[in-house]
């Protein structure tokens, strides 16, 4: 079984279902639910968390929330909280009950997010995650270091570091990636190995700058705190490779030194766990 931690989906852009205002898509077709069953199906991928595409006013979950109804066994949704919207603020003690809920993902790369961050104004968020026993995703493309604060005070929260910290080829990448094992310590962190082929700086199929990284968090983390994920329709947009190499990343390259038991952690059991959605 395997479970793909973060998909995109949406559908054409019409006046019945508009996209967000000059918002533009992943790839030049639309990626409805049954082009990305057949995409996963081909690369032996059996479900997916969908995470609404930027194409979605004001990251709506809607798409995906319809998806997941039409297939339940294949899909659910990781619902973006975007602070700005103070109705999101009424969602969220109740953000579980949307239908096809089964986390949160907030951006933290915005300047008015960070300023609600520095402000306090988040701290309704990180409650009710706890309160609800729910996952949380930050995505940062500064790396995870900010959350520190957060991690310290609520250590009943579920926590997910997005993106392997972003830790893209650069100067940067020593930095994220010290930040991203620095936070293994609080028991309550896991990683989202998610968008490799984009984080790599090597060429498909192996991208062997990354074995060297996921050795560490894996060292730092344990598989049962780690996750795989695709973003495949980032990775197709910009030419990096095909599904079946995004997922082999971890099923074959890093099967080669890690257990077979931690493989499929990785690819199915952590995700399956911290999403509540048992097979």
């Amino acid at each position: 079984m395997i479970t793909d931690a973060q998909v995109h989906i949406w559908n054409a852009n019409t006046p019945q279902d508009p996209w967000e205002a000059g918002a533009k898509a992943h790839l030049p077709d639309p990626m409805p639910a049954e082009r990305m069953l057949k995409f996963m199906d081909e690369a032996g991928i059996d479900r997916a968390v969908i995470s609404a595409a930027n194409v979605a006013p004001n990251r709506s979950p809607a798409c995906g929330q319809a998806a997941a109804a039409r297939y339940p066994g294949r899909f659910r949704v990781m619902g973006w909280f975007v602070p700005t919207l103070p109705e999101q603020f009424k969602v969220l003690p109740r953000w579980l009950e949307q239908p096809g809920m089964c986390s949160l993902r907030l951006s933290m790369n915005e300047p008015e997010h960070k300023k609600l961050f520095a402000d306090g104004a988040l701290e309704p968020v990180w409650k009710a995650c706890v309160d609800q026993d729910m996952a949380v995703a930050v995505w940062t493309r500064d790396g995870p270091a900010l959350m520190e604060p957060v991690l310290a005070k609520y250590p009943n929260l579920t926590f997910i570091v997005d993106h392997f910290a972003w830790a893209v080829p650069g100067p940067d990448r020593e930095a994220k990636m010290k930040a991203m094992i620095d936070l293994a310590r609080y028991r309550n962190v896991h990683v989202k190995v998610s968008s490799l082929p984009l984080v790599s700086g090597s060429a498909a199929p192996e991208y062997e700058d990354l074995h060297p990284l996921i050795k560490r968090v894996h060292a730092a983390f344990g598989a049962e705190r780690l996750m795989w994920a695709s973003d495949q329709t980032q990775t197709m947009g910009k030419c990096r490779g095909t599904y079946a190499e995004n997922a082999d990343i971890i099923r074959k390259y890093a099967a080669a030194y890690l257990p077979a038991a931690d493989v499929q952690q990785l690819m199915h059991d952590t995700a399956a766990r911290v999403f509540r959605w048992p097979v």
